[in-house]
């Protein structure tokens, strides 16, 4: 493993603790709603290990924390995202790629502009 993936997975894991911190839940109790054993909970905190995707998600929903954003955190995507990127395989990575550049401010009004174009309010 490179060290760029570790110094993420290291400041995933610093993430997870803080929220579960915030929360007031004990790592044995976190782990428990997690289905994971609380040694794997403190290897993902410490950033000894690579969580899962399928953790992460739950992780996410245990923490009320957008799945979307934990996953990116982790260089992963969930499941619908991925389908997407596949259906539309002809128009999905040159949008990305195209964006890549953008400021988050840009990305924002887009994202809004797109929501708007889904709704039908163009």
């Amino acid at each position: 493993m490179d060290i760029e993936k570790k110094k993420k997975i290291k400041k995933l894991g610093i993430l997870i603790k803080q929220e579960r911190d915030a929360k007031n839940l004990s790592l044995r109790e976190f782990a428990k709603k997690v289905g994971v054993s609380h040694v794997a909970i403190s290897h993902i905190e410490y950033g000894k290990v690579e969580a899962k995707k399928e953790t992460l998600v739950k992780i996410a929903r245990i923490l009320n924390y957008d799945k979307d954003k934990l996953l990116a955190k982790a260089s992963k995507i969930d499941d619908d995202i991925e389908n997407m990127l596949y259906e539309k395989s002809n128009s999905v990575p040159s949008f990305l790629r195209t964006a890549k550049d953008l400021t988050e401010e840009q990305i924002k009004t887009i994202t809004k502009q797109m929501k708007k174009m889904r709704d039908g309010n163009s």
